[in-house]
């Protein structure tokens, strides 16, 4: 990978449906390791939320390289150095643990828990690195708005979880989980902090996305539809609908801030 490469929507849109499925599956696999018999619908959703992002993830990426045998070389080496080559291995662990996690629930057969505890820590943990790992890559690269920024793998981490439970709580939409919901608050309120923070990193940078020409769509994205309204409609009323606007918007806001941050670093 070059140290100033171009980003197309085919990027954009990877990292922001590999959040989803990292976000997703490490809330699942905390359900299977820590949570009770009624958290199981929340492993099953996770999984099944996991395993068709990372794959669409893949196909993402091919796209972006335009050839098939482009993503073949990948993985005819493992390189430490390379950013590209340590987020390509992690995404197939990552997409190999989803389907594991996800063909060992729908079995449910005797042990089958077990083994899934198992193959959820590896998972998790390769998550967790896909989640936050789209952030360093933009840091590895020249352009001024992300070389060296050390926030930018946070602030994706803790998007990637708030957009996880927001799949979930568009599939749980029968069921309430008030456990859920305090955790996506928490997602959503660390979101906002992070936010602050990356912002106050870019120095006078900052003014491409306060006033500058991405303003609009950050204040009415990201701020206003991804963090505020989510919060508001959560405080307004626990009804499935609001909760369902409330996940809708929360998705619109995690894939607008990748968008910026991306558009950010090549205006």
């Amino acid at each position: 990978m070059g140290k100033n490469p171009a980003w197309t929507w085919y990027i954009v849109w990877y990292f922001f449906v590999g959040g989803i499925a990292a976000g997703a599956y490490m809330l699942a696999a905390i359900a299977d390791l820590f949570g009770r018999d009624d958290d199981r619908p929340i492993a099953k959703f996770g999984y099944a939320i996991a395993f068709p992002l990372a794959l669409l993830s893949a196909i993402l990426l091919t796209l972006d390289l335009g050839m098939p045998i482009r993503t073949l070389n990948m993985f005819r080496l493992f390189k430490l150095s390379s950013p590209m080559s340590v987020g390509s291995w992690a995404l197939l662990g990552f997409g190999l643990a989803s389907f594991l996690s996800l063909s060992l629930l729908l079995r449910d057969r005797p042990g089958a828990l077990r083994i899934r505890r198992l193959v959820a820590v590896p998972g998790g943990l390769l998550g967790f690195f896909i989640a936050s790992y789209t952030g360093v890559l933009l840091g590895a690269t020249n352009r001024p708005l992300w070389a060296g920024n050390n926030w930018i793998g946070p602030l994706f981490l803790v998007s990637a979880c708030s957009t996880g439970v927001a799949g979930l709580a568009l599939l749980l939409a029968r069921e309430t989980f008030p456990r859920l919901r305090r955790f996506h608050l928490i997602a959503i309120g660390a979101e906002g902090l992070l936010l602050i923070v990356f912002l106050a990193s870019l120095g006078s940078q900052a003014a491409l996305f306060l006033s500058g020409s991405l303003a609009a769509f950050f204040w009415g994205g990201v701020v206003v539809a991804g963090l505020l309204l989510p919060v508001a409609l959560s405080i307004a009323g626990r009804t499935r609908p609001l909760e369902a606007i409330a996940a809708i918007l929360v998705l619109v806001g995690g894939f607008a801030l990748r968008y910026l941050v991306i558009s950010g670093g090549q205006t």
